[in-house]
């Protein structure tokens, strides 16, 4: 925190880290903005009209200018074309929850995005310097990646959880740190999971009173419902809101945190850790949770749910997941590290792992729940070095376990493209196929609203106006490769 606290007070950025932009100036084998135009498609446009087949969508310089019926559509002469027949068309697809700004993941991670149709992410925290140092390259380069909206570090008590976090120790200190993340210019705060009650609330206060939003984690001080009425915006990956459906179950788990704080004996804290998984299998209560869901409902709190990190941390017994062809985009130390974890858990008592595996499938059903009482959902992965999640590509799996809670196909894709367009206050230009909107695209072989797991055909995409076929696809897909391969993660920062 000195660190970051001297910088700041000088003015000053801290040093970048070595290495340049992954890409070059146009996705590898992609086209320059220009006039093109997708022909012959069924356009799911996201307004909430009906699937529109045999329709153009015609672009030029980064936008949309027509979307009409082939039969009333002219075309420039000379405009290139994608062919469309028999195709889907959708808006770019966003991964609300992403972490790309340290370890040189952006090499890598930036083109898996862009070949899976993923044109925006909402990056969630990383170190100060290399997510300026990021921010800066996309700035300077902006066909090498998604579009990116930027988090600042995450702001947590101290000592914070991870080395990259900023720890904050005071309210005062609060109000300075936010002050100085929004003279910094990032888009968002991070809020995180040892923020000290007073320490939150003046974070939400000045956040407030300066305009800028704040997103994250349920510190373990407050409960869900305290975040929502904070005015935080979104939560993530359904952070204290089973235990907040299960009578007691906050108490206890403080109870416990006291007594581990206490130095009370290993074996009592044990008893009342079985205590509580047996208090969470039997105390649901879904009056409770019912009325938490109103509340989300009534303040707009939304949720990123991130099912697909729950489903890797639980399934370490499942073999398939491990022979995935993905771990080609791992880098090898990384890959090394999920195994080692992997044994790690498989060795605890299997009535533990039987219990992981059940609370996961009960927050699966949970967020299905939510949905049906109007809680609004996003896509997020969590992409970083969560095991078995994969940039890019994860998106679509989020997408699959959305539907398997109980999401409808044309609501899922909402969470994954109109959805945050509305969340970022970017409707104007994002998240619809219409006239003037940007055109950020993607060409699907298969129907995503007869089955949503089509989102992982993809045929070409356009980002920024840039139309990646499958040729260029592959070619990113064959850099993000050559990159993982070349990158050395960190061991975990964690404290």
């Amino acid at each position: 925190m000195r660190r970051i606290a001297l910088m700041l007070a000088l003015g000053c950025a801290p040093a970048a880290p070595t290495g340049g932009t992954p890409g070059g100036g146009t996705p590898a084998g992609g086209t320059a903005p220009g006039t093109v135009a997708i022909v012959g498609a069924t356009v799911i446009d996201m307004t909430g009209a009906a699937p529109k087949p045999g329709h153009t969508i015609l672009i030029q310089d980064g936008r949309i200018a027509l979307v009409g019926p082939d039969a009333a559509t002219t075309i420039p002469a000379g405009t290139p074309t994608v062919d469309g027949r028999g195709r889907y068309v959708i808006p770019g697809l966003w991964d609300m929850h992403v972490h790309t700004s340290r370890e040189g993941r952006a090499r890598y991670f930036w083109p898996l995005f862009l070949a899976h149709g993923v044109t925006g992410v909402r990056e969630m925290g990383s170190y100060l310097d290399t997510l300026l140092y990021w921010r800066s390259e996309l700035r300077r380069n902006p066909a090498a990646g998604p579009r990116i909206v930027w988090s600042s570090p995450m702001l947590d008590g101290s000592p914070p959880a991870w080395k990259h976090g900023l720890g904050i120790r005071s309210p005062d200190e609060a109000r300075t740190v936010v002050d100085s993340m929004r003279a910094l210019g990032f888009d968002f705060l991070k809020v995180y999971v040892r923020l000290p009650r007073d320490v939150y609330a003046a974070i939400a206060t000045r956040a407030r009173e300066l305009g800028i939003p704040f997103a994250g984690h349920v510190p373990g001080s407050i409960t869900p419902i305290e975040a929502a009425d904070a005015g935080q915006r979104s939560i993530e990956h359904l952070s204290g809101i089973y235990p907040s459906c299960v009578r007691g179950a906050v108490e206890l788990r403080d109870s416990m945190r006291q007594a581990s704080r206490a130095g009370v004996r290993a074996d009592s804290i044990q008893a009342m850790e079985r205590r509580l998984l047996r208090l969470a299998l039997e105390g649901y209560d879904a009056g409770v949770c019912a009325a938490l869901f109103q509340r989300f409902v009534s303040r707009g709190t939304w949720q990123v749910p991130t099912l697909v990190v729950g489903r890797g941390h639980v399934m370490v017994r499942d073999t398939a997941m491990r022979r995935d062809p993905r771990r080609a985009f791992v880098p090898s130390a990384l890959a090394a590290r999920w195994e080692a974890d992997a044994a790690r858990s498989a060795a605890r008592a299997v009535s533990r792992l039987e219990f992981d595996e059940e609370l996961h499938r009960r927050e699966t059903a949970l967020v299905g729940t939510m949905h049906r009482a109007g809680v609004r959902m996003l896509v997020g992965t969590d992409a970083s070095d969560e095991p078995y999640v994969y940039a890019g590509s994860s998106v679509h799996d989020e997408m699959v376990l959305l539907a398997e809670a109980g999401l409808p196909p044309a609501a899922v894709l909402a969470a994954a493209t109109v959805g945050p367009a509305e969340y970022l206050g970017l409707s104007d230009s994002l998240g619809t196929i219409e006239a003037g909107k940007a055109a950020e695209l993607v060409v699907l072989d298969g129907d995503p609203l007869a089955d949503i797991s089509n989102v992982r055909r993809v045929h070409a995409v356009v980002s920024r106006g840039r139309v990646i076929g499958p040729a260029a696809r592959d070619s990113l897909i064959a850099l993000a490769r050559t990159e993982a391969a070349r990158a050395v993660p960190s061991p975990p920062a964690q404290q």
